[in-house]
């Protein structure tokens, strides 16, 4: 990538008004991230952890194993809907909802797609700032963009951004969960796992997992609440 280009694509990504990236990911597969110290692609999985792959993982009709699957603003809730009717993850039903340090989209090979990636085999994903600002479109996809669509989010909610992997912990902004016993239990678990957790901030945001409920505040608002969840208290209460 050229400065020249470089430069207009950080201007395209400023246009469209996105603070952050988002990405699925089974809880299940939190503790390999930590360990790791980065999300890996399917590419890398396979090479050197293919305990942690998954069906979607396998089945990556976008054509582009190398790159990590991301959203502007917020997660793709059609992506988690079907996920989640894999018989893999049937007896795993936690999910985690990871926030990604928005200029991910500005890194080298990173790909834009106005609708999900997978289709036509990836055939319409693409890289540049004119990729990008179809995705803010007014219409995009045949999907309009109405007057109480969330700002930073794409007019099609499962336009994708696919980034060159690994992605380093480090850009992670947060995580989230669906309430705040899920964060409780998702800490309890990774202690018993010994697994090292770094400094993050835990998000409680029921809506983000929840597609028809995520499709219609992201189309129609308000925005969603974004808890930050505390730890409970030493008397045993909850806040």
């Amino acid at each position: 990538m050229t400065r020249t280009n470089s430069l207009a694509l950080a201007e395209a990504l400023r246009r469209s008004k996105a603070t952050r990236l988002a990405h699925f990911t089974p809880a299940r597969s939190f503790p390999h991230i930590l360990r790791d110290g980065a999300i890996r692609s399917s590419k890398d999985l396979a090479e050197a952890a293919p305990e942690q792959f998954t069906p979607t993982d396998r089945e990556r009709f976008d054509q582009q194993p190398d790159k990590v699957c991301c959203t502007f603003q917020f997660p793709n809730g059609y992506y988690l809907a079907q996920a989640r009717q894999k018989p893999d993850h049937q007896n795993y039903p936690d999910w985690i909802c990871l926030f990604l340090d928005v200029e991910l989209a500005l890194r080298e090979g990173t790909l834009f797609a106005p609708c999900n990636a997978a289709r036509q085999s990836g055939a319409r994903l693409r890289p540049g700032p004119e990729a990008l600002l179809e995705l803010f479109a007014a219409t995009s996809d045949n999907w309009p963009r109405g007057a109480g669509h969330l700002q930073g989010a794409a007019t099609n909610l499962q336009a994708e951004v696919l980034v060159p992997g690994p992605i380093e912990l480090k850009h992670v902004l947060a995580v989230a969960m669906p309430s705040h016993e899920a964060v409780t239990n998702e800490l309890a678990r990774l202690r018993v796992l010994k697994a090292e957790v770094p400094p993050l901030t835990w998000l409680v945001e029921p809506v983000l997992f929840d597609r028809n409920r995520l499709s219609s505040r992201v189309r129609n608002g308000p925005p969603l609440t974004e808890a930050v969840w505390v730890p409970p208290q030493s008397d045993g209460m909850t806040r």
